[in-house]
């Protein structure tokens, strides 16, 4: 399978599972330099999904959730069950599994809960302007900058709730959309819907 179609039955399964979820989808973090291929926004826990097909490379998958456990609440890899097997010898116990087995999502392991976030990976994802004002110094110039004063300045529960709140922000419209418009199962546009920077106001897509 393609890492879309897998994206396609994963969303599909969330939004049957969470009907209030908050989804994005190739969401940015740690000054960009991290994607993940879904994220689910719940009671303001955020939820990480990296995808690994049968011909994706998991050799470095240890290291790169390393980052994710900085970022996100829940993290799980998303697998086939051909390379099921491959994906547990390279993935710590403390990250969930699942697996995508005819069109459905399986559960094989149960993500633990994440807290020691790292406060400036946390900061990344915040609009700049939003910690210029939370730094108040105007001489203060770039976003790394910015986002180690502020990590100095303020709690992590702070910095994490300001991230839940921004990702709802960032996400919300796009989300509702995708609930009006969807017909059985979510399909490849409403992936794309879920892609985008989210607009200020519902605006239904016309074919």
């Amino acid at each position: 399978m393609t890492e879309l179609e897998i994206k396609v039955i994963l969303a599909d399964s969330i939004s049957n599972q969470y009907p209030e979820y908050i989804m994005g989808i190739e969401f940015p973090f740690q000054f960009g330099e991290r994607r993940a291929d879904l994220a689910l926004l719940r009671e303001m826990e955020l939820t990480s999904y990296e995808i690994k097909s049968a011909t994706d490379r998991t050799t470095r998958l240890s290291y790169q959730l390393d980052s994710y456990k900085s970022y996100f609440d829940y993290c799980y890899v998303v697998c086939e069950e051909s390379n099921l097997k491959e994906v547990r010898n390279n993935t710590p116990r403390s990250i969930g599994i699942l697996i995508v087995s005819n069109k459905k999502i399986k559960h094989i392991r149960k993500s633990n809960k994440f807290k020691n976030h790292n406060k400036e990976s946390l900061c990344s994802t915040l609009p700049i302007n939003f910690l210029r004002n939370k730094a108040s110094l105007k001489k203060i110039k770039s976003k790394h900058d910015l986002c180690k004063h502020i990590s100095s300045k303020h709690p992590i529960e702070t910095i994490r709730k300001w991230t839940r709140l921004n990702f709802k922000e960032r996400y919300e419209t796009a989300s509702k959309l995708v609930k009006i418009e969807k017909g059985d199962t979510i399909n490849k546009d409403d992936i794309f819907t879920l892609t985008k920077k989210s607009p200020t106001k519902l605006v239904r897509r016309t074919s």
